[in-house]
């Protein structure tokens, strides 16, 4: 090949060599930080339902603290208080 066939060649099939060889790259750089990418974008979701989770458990302390502070007859604390008091008659 001569030099004007090897100029002819490369103004021809410059931009497309150039182009699969940036392609080739593009995907060889993704396929070696996916697992990054992956965990980046797993970190950002879970981030972004924060508020959601905090809100359900602050509900579900809630819950429990009812549970545990004496409210006139319907909480567990009162329910084993009633049965230590009936424990302690018998």
């Amino acid at each position: 090949m001569t030099g004007e066939q090897a100029n002819q060649f490369f103004s021809d099939y410059g931009p497309i060599i150039w182009t699969v060889f940036s392609i080739i790259v593009v995907i060889t750089v993704l396929h070696k930080f996916w697992p990054f990418i992956s965990k980046a974008v797993r970190t950002v979701d879970i981030i972004a339902e924060l508020p959601e989770r905090l809100d359900k458990i602050e509900s579900r302390i809630g819950n429990v603290e009812h549970e545990v502070k004496t409210n006139g007859g319907s909480s567990i604390k009162d329910a084993v208080k009633r049965i230590e008091d009936h424990l302690s008659k018998i």
